[in-house]
């Protein structure tokens, strides 16, 4: 009898053993199911099924992605703007399914880049890349203004494009639009997300630049400022010196270097750029905001016009500190949107209808004694 509870108690310690170990083995499939399906705000690089973003064999849900001919890394949305301006007439910023952020949309907030919805009622209002299927009509605007490494005829209205050679993003070494950005969605780029900030692991690749422009050093925003606020934004890398621009290299690693790939002349300090110093032949970038005279009240980080910094730091610092030789720093970025926006030349304020229309100045947020 004693035998025989004994062997009861074995056996019902082994069912209990049982129970707890499919209990973990369900609680560890369940997570392992939400890590590879939902996608993470925090995640440093893509996630979620492969079937997101790529076709195995040319065909979604019985149908063809494309007529004819190969489809260039097996992307089931073909190009940049089919992933990153899939609805533009949608009120979402943000795809949730990938967590993908939208640059061509109908949402009433903007991400920190802008929006190429603007260039609908003007082109003047922003980069008409033809990703958007709506060309630049200027015919001035090629060369790009304030050109000073590109041949004559190298980008122009029917080839301006996202990425590489002869885009923004990418390698610009690499002609291909797709093939220059190869690799950076799979990259681990926590280099550049805030709480595991390092600098010194930032520029190497495209995967590991800010917003995939490479050579481009910052601090990205989980969001990409569909929310914002003085502690909530980007922080963008700048210098005290505006250096030696290129064409396929951005100057010091800064966001102002990176525009002066296609605009040179504003971004440098020879006679011929921006000059050194003041008086100033065009409004200087990558100089540290003055630490006298009106620039002093400039204090609190400001979204109308935000600056650079010298170091960035483990997160969004709400904080402005004109020093006038280390921080803080005027960049183009200080004025313009990236990819388009509601005001003339892709301005962050409605400079041309000023004072006319009643708004904000935001010459004002540096000029402070013009208010």
């Amino acid at each position: 009898m004693i035998m025989r509870n004994r062997d009861g108690m074995r056996r019902s310690g082994n069912n209990k053993d049982r129970i707890i170990l499919f209990c973990l083995l369900f609680v560890l499939c369940s997570l392992l199911f939400a890590l590879c399906w939902f996608p993470l705000s925090l995640e440093a690089k893509v996630t979620g099924n492969c079937v997101n973003c790529h076709t195995m064999h040319n065909s979604q849900n019985g149908s063809a992605v494309v007529a004819e001919g190969p489809q260039r890394c097996l992307l089931a949305r073909a190009d940049c703007l089919g992933c990153h301006g899939q609805s533009p007439s949608g009120s979402n910023n943000i795809i949730t399914l990938g967590n993908v952020p939208q640059v061509l949309h109908a949402a009433t907030t903007d991400l920190a880049g802008g929006n190429f919805k603007y260039l609908d009622t003007d082109d003047n209002r922003g980069h008409n890349v033809i990703d958007t299927g709506n060309q630049e009509g200027n015919a001035s605007m090629f060369p790009p203004p304030g050109n000073q490494h590109l041949a004559v005829g190298e980008i122009i209205a029917t080839n301006f494009t996202c990425s590489g050679a002869k885009g923004c993003h990418g390698d610009r070494t690499v002609e291909d639009k797709l093939l220059s950005l190869k690799g950076a969605h799979h990259t681990d780029d926590s280099v550049l997300k805030f709480g595991s900030i390092n600098v010194s692991g930032q520029g190497s690749s495209t995967g590991l630049s800010y917003r995939f422009l490479k050579g481009v050093y910052g601090g990205e925003d989980t969001d990409w400022q569909a929310s914002s606020g003085s502690t909530d934004h980007n922080e963008y890398f700048g210098a005290t010196t505006m250096g030696a621009s290129s064409a396929t290299a951005p100057a010091n690693n800064t966001i102002s270097g990176l525009c002066a790939e296609c605009h040179g002349y504003f971004h440098g300090t020879t006679s011929s750029e921006c000059s050194s110093a003041s008086p100033w032949l065009r409004h200087p970038t990558d100089t540290s905001l003055p630490s006298s005279g009106e620039y002093t009240a400039y204090t609190a980080y400001s979204l109308t016009a935000p600056v650079a910094r010298t170091t960035i730091l483990g997160s969004p610092s709400g904080t402005v500190t004109p020093s006038g030789t280390t921080d803080d720093i005027v960049m183009c970025l200080s004025c313009h949107r990236a990819h388009a926006s509601p005001y003339f030349k892709m301005m962050r304020w409605d400079y041309k209808g000023w004072p006319a229309n009643g708004q904000i100045n935001g010459c004002n947020v540096c000029h402070t004694s013009k208010n």
